[in-house]
């Protein structure tokens, strides 16, 4: 019995041309050159999109309608009201610790059940996900 390497049974390309079956000139073509001419990517500061066009030389002809701009701005002043209040509203916290004190703290006990339904229902839901 003769042994042979693995693959020396496997047909060579054709002259002329790579493995992938392009000609020379073609598989030449795809190929980086060199890497220096390559733009480097914009960088974004103010409006991307008018950064991005300005780097490029071109013109893409994409604008943002003024309703998206609202919708951003709205929710950019929602994120920096949300990132300036305090964890523990230390307000909240002196109004019910004065009501507990003088005996006048009636909690809803509807409000009490809903706010628990409502966070086991949120747990049993990312539970399942999964």
């Amino acid at each position: 019995m003769s042994t042979s390497r693995i693959g020396s049974n496997t047909p060579k390309a054709p002259e002329g041309l790579n493995p992938a079956g392009a000609a020379p000139a073609q598989a030449e073509a795809g190929k980086v050159r060199d890497a220096t001419k390559v733009n480097p990517a914009p960088q974004v500061t103010g409006d991307p999109l008018a950064a991005a066009n300005a780097k490029s030389g071109k013109d893409y002809g994409v604008s943002i309608s003024d309703s998206a701009k609202s919708r951003a701005d709205g929710y950019r002043k929602a994120l920096n009201i949300a990132r300036d209040t305090p964890d523990i509203r230390e307000d909240k916290v002196a109004a019910l610790k004065k009501q507990i004190d003088e005996g006048s703290y009636q909690p809803d006990p509807g409000k009490i059940a809903d706010g628990m339904l409502r966070e086991a229902i949120k747990d049993h839901l990312a539970d399942n996900e999964r």
